[in-house]
């Protein structure tokens, strides 16, 4: 019903990294002709290795996604750890799109951007102002600005559209 209705992306999730709970929403979404994405719903732990999120990453694609999520819901990842979950699934798999999904409680996030980005992600999830930041995601006007001093080539924002959303946004949340 949601690619029905419009949704072109499925996020598909299990917050336990159990495949065997995804593999009916991942088939429903092919059929359906929708994105199917696979998120990998990120934690930390001794048993959560590189290898671990690798070979997680494999079975989601031999599943059949379309894309890989990194969900760090918690906003626990670290950097440097990230950017080598996102290179080395982009080394084993390297025509899957990866997207990195974060929120900003811990403070983590803004540098865990810039080193999947590095790393070869391809999509970032950010919010806006004044949904973003705390448990929120990262803001997109800053984001979009360390994109930029970073090098890499990232749409303008539409001010003038940002500030009417941003004051919609806050007039219902008021």
């Amino acid at each position: 019903k949601s690619a029905a209705n419009g949704i072109d992306i499925i996020r598909i999730f299990d917050c336990m990294n159990d495949l065997r709970n995804l593999q009916t929403a991942v088939k429903a979404a092919n059929k359906e002709k929708a994105h199917a994405q696979v998120a990998m719903a990120y934690t930390l732990g001794d048993a959560y290795t590189l290898d671990y999120w690798t070979d997680l990453a494999k079975r989601i694609e031999d599943m059949g996604a379309d894309s890989i999520c990194i969900k760090d819901m918690a906003g626990i990842g670290r950097p440097v750890s990230l950017g080598k979950i996102v290179a080395n699934i982009k080394a084993a798999h390297p025509d899957i799109p990866v997207q990195y999904h974060s929120h900003a409680g811990p403070g983590f996030n803004m540098a865990s951007i810039l080193e999947v980005c590095e790393a070869g992600c391809d999509y970032i999830d950010v919010g806006m102002e004044p949904l973003s930041w705390g448990t929120g995601h990262a803001d997109l006007l800053s984001v979009q600005a360390m994109l930029k001093d970073a090098g890499y080539q990232v749409p303008e924002i539409n001010m003038e559209a940002y500030m009417k959303v941003r004051a919609l946004i806050q007039e219902f949340m008021d």
